[in-house]
């Protein structure tokens, strides 16, 4: 069966831009005037886009979305929205086409992050077995090791589900198969260090130490889960406990957490990539407005693809 993500009619926006709108007039402040002059439109556009229904140009569209998620807090938005579409993980497990999408657009953007060359047709020809001209095994491996991964969350999570250390070497293992010097399901036993930062990570010594406690505390969500979620991957990218695959582990533990919580998963695009790096670098700081806010935008494109089944 083909997911290809341009098979079926696009569905209509989760929040329209007329809602949107409304939110950054009413939540955050801003008048009329404010926002046409943001819009570079006229008064008018913006009284009729408001008032009259009418629906603004594809590209004034993108730009509305960037304010409201510049100026709104989606934390509660996203709250709201769990409430109304129902058991995510059901919804998932019980409609195939639903599931390999989602398979596929996490496969392509979670390892297109991490410098991988494969297109999304690409990636899902891998899924299915076939020839990809011009690309190298390990290429082929990556996608479907990714997929075998996301198969062992879906196998395994369950609401309320609880993380511990297998599960997690578990899906190291699986993404990093056939990648015998990464030490697929074991913890690095040398130095690494991230590109284009000075931040200081871990010994090798040290990483145990920190993932258990690290380990011991993933699973405490309190009354803000979504801001949880965001700093547990925070707190996993600086451990970095492997050599190779920190990034995609982590995206599939922060599915792992969203799911068992109730809320549809996060996808974070490649187009999200350099927001994606400066929310963690602002992390350094003390600072998670921006990656809570980028897991809550990721979370909105997990409910559009999950909608389409519980409409």
């Amino acid at each position: 069966m083909s997911y290809h993500h341009n098979q079926k009619k696009a569905q209509p926006a989760l929040l329209s831009d007329q809602a949107k709108l409304e939110a950054l007039v009413s939540a955050a402040g801003f008048r009329r005037s404010k926002l046409a002059e943001l819009l570079e439109v006229t008064y008018r556009t913006v009284y009729r886009w408001l008032d009259k229904g009418v629906r603004p140009h594809p590209a004034q569209s993108r730009r509305i979305d960037e304010l409201f998620q510049e100026h709104i807090d989606l934390n509660p938005v996203v709250e709201k929205l769990r409430k109304t579409l129902g058991d995510p993980i059901g919804i998932l497990k019980k409609n195939a086409e639903i599931e390999g999408r989602f398979f596929l657009e996490m496969t392509y953007h979670s390892n297109a992050i991490e410098g991988s060359r494969m297109t999304r047709k690409e990636t899902e020809l891998a899924f299915q077995g076939k020839n990809v001209r011009g690309k190298e095994p390990f290429e082929i491996f990556e996608a479907v090791n990714h997929r075998n991964a996301l198969l062992e969350v879906m196998n395994q999570v369950r609401p309320g589900f609880r993380i511990n250390e297998d599960y997690l070497l578990r899906l190291h293992s699986l993404v990093m198969y056939n990648f015998h010097d990464k030490l697929p399901g074991r913890y690095r036993t040398g130095y690494v260090n991230l590109t284009n930062t000075e931040k200081v990570l871990p010994s090798a010594q040290e990483v145990p130490v920190q993932m258990r406690k690290f380990l011991r505390w993933i699973n405490r969500y309190a009354k803000n889960p979504l801001a949880k979620i965001g700093r547990d991957h925070y707190e996993f990218e600086s451990i970095h406990p492997f050599f190779d695959g920190n990034g995609r582990v982590g995206r599939l533990l922060m599915i792992t957490q969203l799911l068992s919580r109730g809320f549809p998963p996060a996808i974070i695009r490649i187009e999200d990539r350099f927001a994606y790096y400066f929310a963690l670098g602002k992390g350094d700081l003390g600072d998670f407005k921006n990656l809570i806010q980028l897991v809550c935008s990721s979370v909105l494109r997990g409910y559009q693809l999950l909608r389409e089944q519980a409409d």
